[in-house]
């Protein structure tokens, strides 16, 4: 069918009109009808019904995967072991390494000293932690798009929050991360309360949250600031005064006391250098960003090679012609328009564009950039200009300055994930700010502010659009939830139970028993490379400062010293070096690829003397026992 000369500036018009709706048409709308951002805005039947069908999915969750997450050899021990040794009378830094901020082993010691030493603790405190990110992240989209999308936001967030694994919140490789993406979430609320109704109660928990994210891990603190800062110039330029301005930036001084007092205390430990040279290893001067960290950050998805740049380009157009195309060819289908034929071969050139971005073989990842592009953040931050032109175009609304901090926080806080965004692995813990973003723009994008015949069927369109991403990131975690039940054992101790392979149990529970009665002889006892679960587990305290050597993590020269002569002084009789790897950092035997001194120190100074486990058999855990010569 030919396209009538007429539908030309029809089409010109609608496009144009779509353009204009992606970041201001309903925001528009929710400001003008709904002065009150509290708690009444939440009370609609329908926000009730998806707020308790997120808690019985998060229950569900918990319940199925019950101690059967984390890992006692990779990252997961730390976190135990050095919340229970804060516990034991020892200091944060000073007798214990920790690579972030204090907040989080503190607490954790807290909860333990309440409640008991026991790993059950940190079960619950991850997963309430992953509940509280969902409901909050759950009220930020309502400011910008119904509950049938704020739903299927909270969805994405719990189902990636409970697979086994480290990258998981009730035991994950990091409390820090779980604790820092709650305090980032907590921090985007009352930001855009702020954008819409700047009180002083609003702009002091913005401040706040923000100094909490910073003393938890240093990135999420930075993103939180500097969003902030884009706050508080909005508000400026949309309030015109500069004693409220003033009155302002006064609100946030706590948070800044805050920050300040928890500096000076790093700092009188034992000076700048060692807190950010020998304990904070992702501090950008330290050794091993120098050495290790473009590799390490490359692999999570931060890489500015121009192939990765025109690769999240071409995918970022296939993406908005795609979902262009649908919202027209959706006007079209409800309402017979005559450019519905165009509506569809615009569909099919997206899906052209999309294919070519990867190699054929690739299809899967060219449908998933449809509904869970890799790029995210880059395409998000992409809108983050266009947000701020808006923003002073329609003189300095609050809607659109709701738009513009979230545009902005998302990629501050999920930079690392630049080109490789994930519903797995480390993104967990950075991309739930910039999932708001991204179902706000592809809410936007796809489904018509106006123009569908009836509310239904725009119910309906919205509906199915969420529920295949929601279906493909389901798809995704599937496998790793399928293999939570296959060949596990419990381990169970004083300490609480946990399932493991059942190929790694016997070796790992010889090796905790090992260490817990040598310790009962007065023996110290010492593991390398990592497996701090086996402190953890046995009640014994690490001899030395550092408790883990992963690559990059003991500087050569002074630091490795100071590790050799800590050895000497505790007296170390024994040490079970089990055969974790690194690949992830391209370096993957210990004391031969890295810290090459401290192994050669031990094969020197001591002698194997049993396993733990089989040795021939590298896929599973296994360890051999030295002792001192």
């Amino acid at each position: 069918m030919s396209i009538p000369s007429i539908e030309i500036p029809r089409l010109i018009s609608a496009c144009s009109t779509a353009i204009e709706s992606f970041f201001h048409r309903r925001t528009i709308e929710i400001e003008n009808s709904a002065p009150d951002h509290g708690l009444s805005a939440v009370c609609g039947k329908g926000n009730w019904i998806s707020i308790g069908a997120l808690c019985s999915l998060w229950l569900a969750l918990l319940t199925f995967g019950w101690a059967r997450w984390g890992s006692v050899t990779v990252d997961s021990g730390r976190e135990l072991y050095v919340a229970a040794a804060l516990v034991e009378g020892e200091m944060l830094y000073r007798d214990v390494w920790y690579p972030y901020g204090p907040a989080a082993p503190y607490l954790n010691a807290l909860l333990f000293r309440i409640f008991g030493t026991h790993i059950t603790v940190m079960y619950l405190a991850g997963a309430l932690a992953a509940l509280i990110q969902a409901l909050t992240l759950f009220r930020c989209t309502l400011y910008f798009a119904p509950s049938a999308v704020a739903f299927a936001l909270g969805y994405i967030i719990l189902i990636q929050s409970f697979v086994p694994g480290i990258f998981t919140y009730p035991l994950p490789y990091s409390y820090a991360a779980v604790y820092g993406s709650v305090a980032a979430s907590l921090f985007l609320f009352y930001a855009l309360r702020a954008a819409f109704l700047p009180t002083k109660a609003n702009l002091i928990w913005a401040g706040i949250w923000s100094a909490f994210a910073l003393v938890l891990k240093l990135e999420y603190g930075v993103a939180c600031f500097a969003t902030l800062a884009v706050l508080h110039i909005g508000l400026v330029l949309k309030q015109r005064s500069w004693r409220v301005a003033f009155r302002n930036f006064l609100v946030t001084v706590p948070a800044l006391v805050i920050c300040a007092g928890i500096t000076a205390w790093l700092i009188s430990i034992a000076g700048v250098a060692f807190i950010i040279q020998e304990n904070f290893m992702s501090w950008p001067t330290s050794y091993f960003m120098r050495t290790y960290g473009e590799f390490w950050l490359g692999g999570m998805g931060y890489d500015w090679s121009w192939i990765n740049i025109r690769s999240a380009l071409l995918v970022t157009g296939g993406f908005i012609i795609f979902w262009t195309s649908f919202r027209f060819w959706l006007l079209s289908a409800t309402h017979k328009l005559s450019f519905c034929n165009t509506g569809l071969a615009i569909l099919i050139s997206g899906c052209v564009i999309a294919f070519w971005t990867t190699h054929p073989e690739r299809i899967n990842d060219d449908i998933a950039n449809f509904v869970f592009p890799s790029p995210m953040v880059f395409m998000i931050g992409l809108t983050a200009p266009l947000a701020t032109f808006l923003f002073w175009r329609h003189h300095w609304r609050a809607a659109d300055l709701a738009i513009m901090i979230v545009m902005t926080f998302g990629p501050l806080l999920a930079f690392r994930m630049l080109f490789g965004m994930l519903p797995q692995a480390y993104a967990i813990f950075y991309n739930g700010p910039a999932l708001v973003g991204f179902v706000v723009l592809l809410f936007n994008i796809a489904i018509p502010a106006t123009g569908l015949r009836s509310a239904l069927r725009l119910r309906t369109a919205m509906c199915l659009l969420y529920a295949v991403v929601c279906g493909w990131v389901t798809l995704q975690v599937y496998p790793d939830y399928r293999e939570m039940r296959e060949r596990r054992i419990a381990f169970e101790s004083e300490r609480g139970t946990i399932y493991l392979p059942e190929a790694m149990l016997p070796a790992w529970a010889q090796a905790v028993e090992f260490m817990r009665d040598a310790n009962a002889r007065g023996k110290t006892v010492m593991s390398i490379p990592e497996d701090t679960g086996l402190y953890f587990f046995s009640g014994v305290l690490c001899p030395v400062r550092v408790c883990i050597f992963t690559p990059g993590l003991v500087a050569p020269g002074a630091m490795t010293d100071k590790v050799i002569r800590e050895i000497n002084q505790a007296g170390v009789r024994y040490i079970i070096w089990s055969n974790r790897s690194f690949p992830e950092y391209g370096v993957p035997q210990f004391g031969v690829d890295f810290d090459v001194a401290i192994g050669k120190y031990i094969r020197h100074n001591f002698h194997p003397v049993s396993e733990f486990g089989a040795a021939n058999t590298p896929e599973f855990w296994h360890a051999t026992l030295w002792e001192r010569k």
